[in-house]
């Protein structure tokens, strides 16, 4: 009898201690993703043809999110990649007449980031900014 008194004793003295670790969890500080944090910057492109985008030269500033809208007016389906930054940029499948939606941390400064429209170069992006850090020369 004195066993069963026992596991009944540390029952709810467990349960005790999980409805207070549950009353504290729901007022824990909740933390936003670092992106949703950063500026942000729209950028639209559009596929004129099957090697042609619009515009063909855009730029962004550097540590921001980019929010990508791709749209293709094309004839057939088209994948849109970025050089310099295939590692955050996912390639654009995009099938004709319809838009495909994405982002990207923009965080390398440059010019010669290429557009590559079904394998070929078609545009530039610039990201502008230093590369040094602010107080840092």
């Amino acid at each position: 009898m004195k066993r069963y008194l026992m596991v009944f004793v540390v029952a709810i003295a467990l349960g005790v201690i999980a409805v207070a670790v549950g009353r504290n969890a729901r007022h824990a500080v909740r933390l936003e993703p670092e992106h949703a944090r950063m500026p942000s910057v729209a950028l639209d492109i559009t596929v004129v043809s099957d090697h042609e985008i619009t515009p063909s030269f855009a730029s962004v500033p550097k540590d921001h999110l980019v929010h990508l809208s791709v749209t293709n007016h094309g004839r057939r389906a088209v994948t849109l990649t970025l050089m310099g930054y295939q590692d955050r940029f996912a390639a654009a499948y995009v099938p004709p007449d319809s838009t495909w939606h994405g982002e990207f941390i923009a965080d390398r400064p440059g010019e010669a980031f290429a557009w590559i429209l079904e394998g070929a170069p078609t545009g530039r992006l610039q990201v502008t900014g230093s590369h040094l850090e602010e107080g840092r020369q």
